[in-house]
């Protein structure tokens, strides 16, 4: 008796530093459940934008920079720019469909980009002739568009304004083609940039989802790599989306036919060569890359 009640005593006192720790842990896993980068990881946070930090600049001494199954010879710069493709590219064709649509477009513009065929880089694969639809064709500006200069608010019209944004959503939110239309047409602007050899800027987004959907992409983009993120599509070199094409009332493309489909992932199919030589999936391509 003297030992149950002593044991009683000491779960009674002990029970609340167990809850505690399990409100701890919960509130941990909640907070790591937003995390798009490994703990510490300064150079991930910057770039995803959870953390400020400058543009690298130009020049500077190239560094191994491994990007799917290859490794780069890179400045900052133009690691940063290659990134910025891998992430739009995914952010553009699946930002609706979820982490692990957007990783697998990802790979295939990295396996891509490692092809023992035409080896390249995500930013020249990206912009390809014909390749990635949402980059393709030129931006379509509006006719007679003008520039407004911004016009600080004040008092009643802050209110107004707030108004106002607030309608917008509310709109963009009924009929989200608003949005992707605009979106498009940003995305192909920024084809043009990468074409010219710039950086290209990351989209004004303004829809929470579209927000959370490319800062994940750009986690994503950051560490694709297969120590960190092995490649979901099994090295698959293209992909289309069956519910798009019935959308727009096209067949099955008829490159599909002679490829062997390797994954579903999202609304995306992923294809590719049906007997790929062995070292095209596991060699690793190193890459001296001009300025």
């Amino acid at each position: 008796m003297r030992n149950l009640l002593t044991t009683l005593l000491l779960a009674a006192a002990l029970l609340p530093t167990a809850v505690a720790a399990q409100a701890a842990g919960a509130d941990a896993g909640a907070d790591d459940s937003d995390a798009v980068c490994r703990p510490g990881d300064k150079g991930c946070a910057r770039f995803v934008g959870d953390e400020k930090g400058g543009m690298p600049k130009r020049g500077g001494a190239k560094q191994p920079v491994m990007i799917g199954t290859s490794v780069f010879m890179l400045t900052p710069w133009q690691a940063e720019r290659e990134r910025r493709c891998l992430a739009l590219a995914g952010w553009a064709e699946a930002r609706g469909e979820g982490a692990d649509a957007m990783a697998a477009v990802m790979w295939v513009v990295a396996n891509r980009a490692a092809s023992a065929d035409q080896p390249s880089l995500p930013c020249r694969v990206v912009v390809a002739t014909g390749q990635f639809e949402p980059f393709t064709a030129a931006p379509v500006e509006p006719a007679n568009q003008k520039k407004v200069k911004p016009v600080k608010a004040k008092g009643k019209q802050v209110e107004k304004a707030a108004r106002q944004a607030k309608a917008e959503q509310a709109a963009l939110a009924a009929d989200p083609r608003v949005e992707t239309r605009r979106i498009l047409a940003e995305i192909r602007r920024q084809a043009a940039v990468i074409r010219a050899g710039g950086m290209p800027s990351w989209p004004r987004t303004r829809l929470a989802p579209d927000q959370e959907a490319l800062r994940t992409a750009r986690g994503l983009a950051w560490n694709l790599n297969d120590d960190d993120m092995p490649d979901p599509t099994a090295r698959a070199s293209m992909f289309y989306s069956p519910p798009a094409q019935a959308a727009l009332r096209r067949q099955k493309p008829e490159w599909a036919e002679a490829r062997l489909k390797t994954a579903s992932i999202g609304g995306h199919s992923f294809y590719r060569a049906p007997t790929p030589p062995a070292e095209r999936t596991i060699a690793t391509l190193v890459a001296e890359i001009a300025e």
